[in-house]
């Protein structure tokens, strides 16, 4: 009788243990890992890395990114794009602050205010993608993959491309020269009203209380591009920040030092 008792405590124990993971403001980051760990596990075998043998290694820990590159394999794009190919993002964003509920992708006092860093595997195209294709996995990304992880549909997003240049010089990543574009993007922000689930919060946790839901603000993006011909890959690295000293920062200590290798 008392062998029981004890095991109806540790039950009960372990149940509200699973409630207070799961649902308290603390463990926001933890729950993020944990999910993602997860869900690589599928998205990773099925990627264009795993096809070819690609293996890209980002020094997150150099900023203050969550650590882990988020995987996702992508089927839309082909309509988009017209053609039969395949396509793998790979992103990393804010990381929290220790304790708290949200990303600071939320936080607009942050450095990584509504900030993404990662990279875009593509294959099957049968060559290099040109810069208006760029443009447009650029605007297909923002308005049919993040945006609506935060809540807000495709038709309702903004993707707006102000300024464009394409830069004279290559840069040598893992020493491959790749073609670079830098732009200036009006778009939407992350934050917004809590209320009904979004995916966004599995992984940036709930939006804070905002006046206003998906403020329209200027980005800084810039586009890394190499085509591998062998593989027929065009491998695209990409940053996302508020201004041109946060960009410089992203190449400066990440793009830079990626690591890129064929198994």
């Amino acid at each position: 009788m008392r062998k029981r008792r004890w095991s109806l405590w540790l039950l009960l124990l372990l149940f509200l243990s699973a409630l207070i993971f799961s649902f308290a403001p603390y463990f926001a980051k933890d729950r993020a890992l944990l999910l993602i760990r997860v869900y690589d596990r599928y998205q990773e075998k099925n990627s264009i890395q795993e096809d070819i043998g690609l293996e890209l290694d980002f020094p997150l820990g150099m900023m203050d990114f969550f650590p882990m590159l988020v995987t996702y394999n992508d089927e839309g794009l082909a309509k988009h794009l017209g053609k039969p190919i395949k396509f793998t993002v790979e992103y990393s964003f804010a990381d929290f602050t220790h304790g708290k509920s949200s990303s600071q992708i939320y936080d607009k006092n942050d450095p990584l205010y509504n900030a993404y860093i990662g990279s875009y595997s593509l294959a099957g195209f049968g060559e290099k993608l040109s810069e208006r294709d760029l443009m447009l996995i650029s605007e297909y990304d923002m308005l049919h993959l993040a945006l609506p992880a935060v809540g807000l549909s495709a038709a309702e997003g903004t993707f707006e491309i102000l300024e464009l240049e394409k830069k004279e010089q290559d840069l040598n990543i893992s020493s491959y020269p790749f073609i670079t574009y830098e732009s200036t993007v009006l778009t939407n922000g992350p934050e917004h009203q809590g209320g009904s689930f979004v995916p966004g919060d599995l992984l940036f946790g709930s939006s804070p209380e905002t006046d206003v839901d998906y403020p329209l603000i200027e980005m800084k993006g810039k586009i890394y591009q190499h085509y591998f011909a062998e593989q027929d890959l065009n491998l695209i690295f990409y940053t996302f920040g508020t201004t041109d000293e946060v960009s410089k920062e992203f190449e400066e200590k990440v793009i830079n030092n990626i690591m890129i290798t064929f198994k």
